[in-house]
């Protein structure tokens, strides 16, 4: 068992005084639980050294997958200590490791449904659901989960105005304005406004900038209207 654990240990690059304190398998479930915490100063021959008990806050976080087994996180953390920045750990009220947090974030941005993510991760639904809400109402920053930017390549299409091109922002900040003619842009356009409002991580802008980019190259035939309105506002922008 203690060799399972250094190698739990080693496969979640926990650095000290972070240890694997205790591990667990369901092969029906394909599941592994894994409590990890900050073991007990040991002294000569392996005696623990007793001492007062510091309190902790317990927290748990759905990581990445080990193949295809789910992996979840049980975390015992001592009142005063600090998590951020570490990949196995995750926000205190999110449902997923900070590791997991980008995987999916990378999916969302490569335009994979919500659907497909959650059958891809084997990931429930309501969870995934929770930490979408996150990004949009700007309670997520994903500076704190992804310590670098997450890129994607675009398909080009000579029609839509690239990704990197203001008019989106400005379009979007309400600095344009255009008639618009598709009340499905219309509605869309004003939810972007109101999230956009309460969003200050760039990298989750410019996926919101992504995905309303994405909607235009979609449905060009029925937004010819409004797509050379923004072309014209491309030009002036």
């Amino acid at each position: 068992m203690s060799d399972q654990r250094e190698t739990w240990r080693q496969l979640l690059q926990l650095a000290a005084p972070w240890q694997v304190l205790k591990l667990r398998h369901d092969e029906n479930a394909r599941r592994y639980d894994i409590w990890v915490g900050v073991e007990a100063p040991r002294q000569w021959f392996g005696f623990v050294r007793r001492g007062p008990e510091v309190p902790v806050e317990h927290y748990s976080w759905r990581h990445v997958n080990f193949g295809d087994w789910r992996v979840h996180l049980h975390v015992a953390l001592p009142v005063g200590s600090t998590l951020e920045g570490l990949p196995w750990a995750g926000e205190f009220d999110m449902p997923f490791s900070n590791q997991l947090a980008r995987q999916i974030f990378a999916l969302l941005k490569a335009d994979v449904s919500l659907q497909r993510i959650c059958d891809l991760l084997d990931l429930p639904v309501s969870e995934l659901w929770r930490f979408r809400y996150a990004l949009d109402t700007g309670r997520l920053n994903v500076g704190e989960i992804a310590p670098e930017a997450i890129k994607v390549d675009e398909a080009t299409d000579s029609d839509i105005p690239s990704l990197d091109d203001p008019v989106w922002a400005a379009l979007v900040d309400g600095k344009l304005e255009i008639d618009i003619r598709v009340l499905g842009l219309k509605l869309m356009l004003s939810r972007l406004r109101a999230q956009m409002e309460k969003i200050t991580d760039a990298e989750i802008r410019d996926l919101k900038l992504q995905e309303f980019q994405r909607y235009f190259a979609k449905n060009k035939q029925m937004l010819s209207h409004e797509l050379a309105q923004l072309r014209e506002g491309a030009a002036s922008v």
